[in-house]
This record gives C-alpha cells, structure tokens and sequence, in this order.
C-alpha cells in the first residue's frame, strides 16, 4: 500500500507541527531519558476543542467524543476518530479538518447519522469509528464500531472495508463474511498483520490478508442483568492463548517484540499475550494467578484507583494503551480520568486528577480530563491524549525553558515561561535558593510595603509579615486570627535588598517549584492555566 501520509498532506497542505507539541524551535527542552524522571516537568495543553459537543472544522473546533488518535510525524498532525461526528478529522497548526467521513442527516436525538459506505475520503461514511492505527507504511486502519467492521485507507485516496459488513455476530471467514460486534480497537504489524479488540465479542482477532481468526476462547458467561433478563458477559481466565478468555476488551499495542499489550476493560486488568509463547498473562490490575471473581449478576469487575505494584494496582476502564520510547506502558484509565505508566513492575499516574473530572489545563498533577479513551506517543516526550468526555485532543508534554539559558555561576529564575530579570541574582545558600522579595512579589501581584524594619506583602485580603534573621513569618488573613509560619532558613539582607526562600513562599502561594540543573534554573509555574469553556 502507499503512504497515507502523502495523501493526508495533500489533502492537508496547510497542516503544519502543533505549537503545543514537544519542543518547539525557541525554546530549549529539559526532558530526561525516563518519563518517570521528567514526571513532574510534565503539562497538559488543550489542542483543539471548545469543550462543546458538535461538529465545527477551524481553529474554533467542536468535537464529539474524539476516541482515537493517531501522529503523523511527517506532518506533524494529530487524526483522530470523532467517534459520535461518524468523521476522521485531522488536529494541525492552523486548525482542524476534515479528513473523512461525511454528513448524511441527523437521527432522533439531532445526533449525526452513521452508515457504511466505501469510497473517495470525503464520500465515506462510517457509525462510531473509533480506533486507529498505522502500520509504518502510512495505510490507515479505523476499528469502525458501529458498523461491525475493519476499514482500511491506503494511498489510492479510498476508503474500504477489510473485514465485516456491517452485521453483528462472531463468525471467522475472509472479508465480509466475518462478522464483529463492536470492535473498539485494533493494532497493525510492518506486515500488515491487524490484531482487533472485538470488545462486545469479547475476543481478540486477527486478520492475515482479509482472513479472520479468533485467537482466544470466547466467553460463555450469562448474567441476569434484571429479574428475566440475562445477557452475555465477558470472563477472565489467563494461561494458553486458545484458552484464555477477556471481558470487553477495549486497547491494543504491540511492543518491541511483537506481542501485544491488551486493556481488558471489563476486567480491569492490562493483559499481554506472548506469541511466541502461546500465551495470556496478567500484568497489571491483579495477580495471574487469582482470578476475577464476579458475582451472579455482574457484566464487569469491580473498578478502583491505586498507584503501586502492578499486582495491587487497580484500575476504572482502562482504555487506549500507547508504548514509550522507555519501554514502559501508558494507559488511558478512563473512568479515574487520568493517565496511567506502568514500568518495572509498578504502576504510576502520570497525568488528571484521579477520580475527578475538569477541563483545567496545567501541570500534569493538577490538570483534569474527563474520560480519556487514548494516548498516543507524538516524539520528543510529547503525547497526545484523546479526551472524549470534554470533546478535547490534548497535548501531555514536559515543560520546555526559554532559549538561551544555560548553567553557570548565576541562578535563573523563571516563571512559567518568562525569564524574571533582576539586578540581583537568586542566590543559594546551603542547599536553598534565595530571590530578591521585590522582584519575585510584584510579579506575582503582592504589593511591597516597609515598616518597623520589617517587610510586609499583601495580596488582596492576605499578607504576610517578614524581616530578615527571623525564621518566624506572620501570615494574616483578614477576619482571622494571625498563623505563625516557621521557614528553615531565615530570610537576610544583601545588597541593600531582602532575600527570602523561594520554595517557601512559592508553595505557600500555590506554585509548582521544580529546580532544572540543565540549565540552573529554578522554575515556579501556576498549577492551573486557563482553559476555554
């Protein structure tokens, strides 16, 4: 197949690299070799979207529930599937286009019709597309859910179905005699070989040419979701591959070797089958070898949220699944709204505030997301996020520092990305940083007052009352009664101006302190950016 990539950039001419990707031409990045090393460097930006839900190509664009994501490298474009818009639509430096997919009128409840139709790119139609993926040559494969089928986009500028036609059910066979029931997401080889998450089959597929095989056993579970009503449910059995049996599973990735990472969804585990060795393992979400125990009426296990050992470590729908560069793992863990990494037997967030949902933009720790579906690696520490329930693309990037700026003998003092200048450098003493109180104060928004040989900051209702030698700093609040705050180092006087301990009155304040030996800087940042909507 030729590249789509080439197709996409003629289709595409104006899409350029995302200023909010990596780093950017001005400034100089302070990444480090792990991800885990620059964790807490990381930001989360908003790339496109207003946070309404709807359809509006632009620089002003509205999405509705963006699910998967791909990076085309070469353009330095975001595509994603616009899942409930029934459109593949492309995130570049101007602004968000339309790929493929097309309007055929509204249903019901004023929601864009999905259909199934081949053809030229803006002539296609599909029904809740929702994976994505590449298999290096640049032909495109969408897992197109609704529509119970594998559709694939090579260089001739069409889209055509590979696999199902369009109806439900659980069949082997080549091209459209076999059948899926909502495949959610799928994973593709050098070789063009398409592993499929075929979720509400409960299975893992794979399609050689346009021949379906189901690799695992699938489920014989029935539950009775109401008194008379039963359904099927997916199970849980690790062991051989023909054997082993998943519940809902919803993201693929291919490591190194070729074996395949798998967000068993239902059962809130990441599972990985070795090829080589025949096999399904549990590796993260719960021990291999205790199994999960459902009750009589229960689709899904139990969810939950706990950092850790990759045996204790528990997760709320895992979803898309993207390796790094680093060899560990991330997982969109969508019901606890954040971004999961597990490397070395341990699992960590990287990104959301667990268990809630927003749309701040900020430091990774302090940013929200709602119901992230996918994470994709964008190159030089970047990844892109596909966060469906704001109807956002957004960016997971670690913080880059103006350009210029290197170690010496004199300390850098940055905010977010300003460079604070001052006739008085920071100084460190012992370990702790010291900045000039004024030029730090005023910046920050503190008017600067003098009295009794003391110095007094105040912003809004709250000021604070400081002298240098005293470790003592009085914290008033107006309508309250004063707080004695003890600093380990005290502030003192030199060249006529008055240095207090930066992390101190930073963290007291609210800003993030991270101290960058790359280029001697410390850097305060705000936790929260303001976002649209």
């Amino acid at each position: 197949m030729k590249s789509v990539k080439l197709l996409a950039a003629s289709l595409l001419a104006a899409s350029l690299a995302l200023s909010t990707m990596g780093a950017a031409s001005a400034e100089t990045g302070v990444t480090k070799d792990s991800l885990l090393e620059s964790k807490p460097l990381y930001e989360i930006h908003t790339a496109a979207g207003t946070g309404e839900a709807g359809f509006r190509d632009g620089a002003n664009a509205a999405f509705s529930e963006p699910t998967s994501l791909v990076y085309f490298a070469k353009e330095g474009t975001l595509l994603t599937a616009d899942k409930r818009n029934q459109r593949l639509r492309s995130v570049g430096a101007k602004g968000t286009t339309t790929m493929a997919g097309l309007d055929i009128g509204m249903d019901d409840y004023n929601s864009p019709l999905g259909a199934l139709n081949d053809g030229k790119l803006l002539e296609a139609a599909f029904n809740h597309p929702a994976g994505l993926a590449e298999d290096g040559s640049g032909a495109l494969f969408i897992a197109d859910a609704g529509n119970h089928a594998v559709r694939v986009i090579d260089g001739s500028g069409e889209v055509k179905t590979l696999a199902g036609n369009g109806l439900i059910g659980l069949k082997d066979g080549a091209g459209e005699e076999a059948r899926f029931n909502n495949p959610l997401d799928l994973a593709v080889t050098k070789d063009q070989v398409v592993y499929v998450a075929d979720t509400l089959n409960h299975v893992i597929r794979k399609i050689e040419g346009s021949k379906v095989t189901t690799l695992n056993a699938p489920s014989t579970r029935v539950v009775e979701v109401f008194p008379g009503v039963v359904e099927n449910a997916g199970d849980f059995k690790d062991g051989p591959l023909y054997q082993a049996k998943f519940n809902e599973p919803s993201g693929l990735a291919l490591d190194a070797k070729g074996n395949l990472y798998v967000s068993d969804t239902g059962n809130q585990r990441i599972r990985y089958i070795d090829f080589a060795k025949g096999t399904v393992t549990t590796v993260a979400g719960g021990a291999e070898d205790k199994p999960v125990a459902y009750g009589t009426s229960e689709t899904f296990a139990g969810g939950g949220y706990a950092d850790g050992s990759a045996s204790k470590a528990k997760f709320n729908a895992p979803r898309g699944l993207a390796l790094s560069p680093d060899g560990g793992l991330l997982i969109a863990d969508s019901l606890n709204h954040v971004i999961r990494y597990l490397k070395d037997g341990r699992v960590t967030t990287v990104a959301g505030t667990p268990e809630e949902t927003g749309k701040v933009d900020g430091i990774a720790s302090a940013a929200q997301l709602n119901t992230p579906t996918d994470v994709v690696w964008m190159g030089d520490g970047a990844y892109g996020i596909a966060d469906a329930g704001n109807n956002r693309v957004r960016i997971l990037k670690p913080y880059t520092a103006p350009a210029g700026l290197s170690a010496g003998s004199a300390i850098h003092l940055l905010y977010n990305h300003q460079v604070l200048e001052s006739d008085s450098a920071p100084d460190a003493v012992n370990g702790t940083t010291f900045v000039p109180v004024r030029i730090l104060t005023e910046k920050l928004g503190f008017k600067v007052q003098y009295a009794k040989g003391k110095t007094v900051l105040t912003k809004g209702t709250v000021s604070y009352i400081l002298e240098a030698g005293s470790k003592a700093i009085l914290k008033k609040n107006e309508g309250q009664a004063g707080q004695t705050i003890h600093v380990e180092k005290a502030p003192f006087n030199k060249l006529n101006r008055l240095f207090l301990p930066v992390r101190f009155f930073a963290e007291e304040i609210g800003l993030d302190v991270q101290w960058l030996p790359e280029i001697g800087a410390v850097l305060l940042r705000d936790k929260v950016l303001t976002s649209v909507n």
